[in-house]
């Protein structure tokens, strides 16, 4: 587990706690460093609804001022610990799973801050998609097709900027145009993963921003998850582990037309509920639990120690007892589910 310190001016640092405040990502100069490695850096903090000012969660940048600087291949190191997962284990237990399933996913493990010399506390080290993730995942020119950040902001080919394709399918609404368009048998895995996890703020749930449209030069459109630290939320209780795997939706968002056009196809429909199946296959809860003590047993004493956590370790300890105990129920729910027909969709 990798030790990251940063130091940041009591000016900036100050400034800093404005932003959280105002929920401002505003960039702000400091000082890296990992072993004997020392680079000038930008950070800012990060989250959207996950705002906390106990603990800000950071976006370390290493390109901003030099858009060609890299630190060990990355651009970014993404540090993660929203308030709601006090488990601190959710993004990697999911990601996890995803790669499980031959999935894009990016890589995850935990790591420490210490901030002006001081212990700040444990997080998710978050592989952040970009290009370098595109090279990692996809052979040669495969790696070469546009990046949309939740499907709207281009992240690859900036000087391009032809958005076109991407125009094109987000305005489909018949079923033809979005399979042209779309790597649709990838789609669906990815949904069906999602779906059998669950990840309640993902596309799959209707949700706009947590995800990635990567336009394939060769196979047309795929959804790669992100930010999946909701998946399996057990304060969630009973509403999670009864999530129906193709009605469920957010409900401060809302189901996707591209979606509900996918699944109001009857055989695409069928297609869905054989990834559901295949899904729920490689969902072994002996597994996923025995991952998740291994995991938090790694981190327990850093998150006992951390000052800035906005849970206790009780509470902290009984999230982790909880998400070990999660697996078992949504699988038997799952399994119970595709036991009864669920095509043509009914939609509410």
């Amino acid at each position: 587990m990798p030790t990251f310190e940063l130091e940041i001016a009591p000016n900036e640092l100050t400034a800093m706690q404005g932003d959280c405040e105002a929920k401002r990502k505003q960039y702000r100069p400091a000082t890296f460093r990992y072993g004997s490695e020392t680079r000038s850096v930008m950070v800012r903090l990060k989250g959207n609804w996950s705002w906390r000012c106990e603990k800000y969660q950071f976006l370390i940048s290493f390109n901003e001022v030099d858009s060609k600087a890299r630190f060990h291949g990355l651009r970014k190191i993404v540090l993660d610990a929203p308030w709601y997962d006090p488990t601190l284990l959710n993004e990697r237990m999911a990601f996890s799973f995803v790669r499980r399933r031959g999935l894009p996913a990016s890589c995850v493990n935990h790591a420490k801050l210490m901030l002006n010399g001081a212990y700040y506390g444990v997080y998710s080290n978050v592989e952040r998609i970009d290009k370098e993730y595109l090279e990692r995942q996809f052979p040669g020119t495969e790696a070469d097709g546009n990046l949309y950040d939740g499907g709207v902001e281009l992240r690859t080919n900036e000087d391009v900027n032809d958005t076109s394709r991407r125009d094109q399918l987000l305005a489909s609404r018949d079923f033809a145009s979005i399979d042209q368009l779309s790597d649709l048998e990838q789609m669906l895995r990815v949904w069906a993963t999602e779906a059998v996890l669950p990840n309640p703020d993902s596309y799959w749930a209707g949700v706009d921003i947590n995800y990635f449209l990567y336009d394939h030069p060769t196979r047309g459109f795929q959804h790669l998850p992100y930010d999946m630290d909701m998946a399996a939320r057990v304060d969630l209780g009973e509403s999670l582990v009864k999530a129906d795997p193709i009605l469920y939706e957010n409900r401060d968002w809302g189901r996707k037309p591209l979606y509900q056009t996918v699944l109001s196809n009857e055989a695409t429909c069928r297609r869905f509920q054989t990834e559901v199946r295949s899904a729920l296959d490689a969902y072994d809860p002996v597994e996923l639990s025995a991952n998740v003590a291994r995991w938090a047993t790694q981190i327990s004493k850093h998150v006992a120690d951390d000052p800035h956590k906005p849970y206790t370790f009780e509470q902290h300890q009984q999230a982790v007892t909880g998400l070990r105990a999660f697996f078992a129920k949504r699988k038997a729910f799952v399994e119970g589910w595709l036991k009864t027909e669920h095509c043509p969709v009914k939609w509410p």
